[in-house]
């Protein structure tokens, strides 16, 4: 963890490795079989995805607070102008409202997602004999 650099630069390499995850997943689900390309290994991975968005939409909330209050700071040291000329106070309640139903929209989607970790969590793929004994084969 760096805790020097640029505040955004945390928020955009996050986004970057979500954009990662999508690239990788993009082409159907065989890329959670692991490095054998065993089916039975693709439940417990997806159910380990799952738990990772669950993880990230738990730590989004905190990140949107704490970006409205840099936000709510500035403003009161009236530190912005708008480049396009729009009321800032105006502006201001715009940004903090749209920051706010996010907000809301990220705590509703930790609740499907907790109940998503819930089923996927307990997901595992069939022993099945003759994968063991190919495995065994081919060590």
């Amino acid at each position: 963890m760096d805790l020097n650099r640029d505040p955004h630069r945390s928020i955009r390499d996050a986004a970057e490795n979500i954009r990662e995850y999508n690239h990788r997943t993009i082409n159907g689900p065989e890329v959670f079989y692991g490095e054998h390309q065993l089916i039975n290994h693709a439940p417990p991975a997806i159910g380990e995805a799952v738990g990772a968005l669950y993880v990230l939409f738990e730590r989004l909330p905190q990140a949107v607070d704490q970006t409205a209050a840099a936000v709510r700071h500035v403003e009161e040291q009236h530190a912005i102008r708008m480049a396009n000329g729009a009321e800032t106070d105006e502006a201001v309640s715009r940004l903090l409202r749209a920051l706010i139903d996010a907000r809301q929209s990220m705590l509703l989607a930790q609740t499907h997602l907790r109940s998503a970790v819930q089923v996927s969590s307990n997901m595992a793929g069939h022993w099945v004999d003759d994968e063991l004994e190919d495995a065994d084969a081919n060590a």
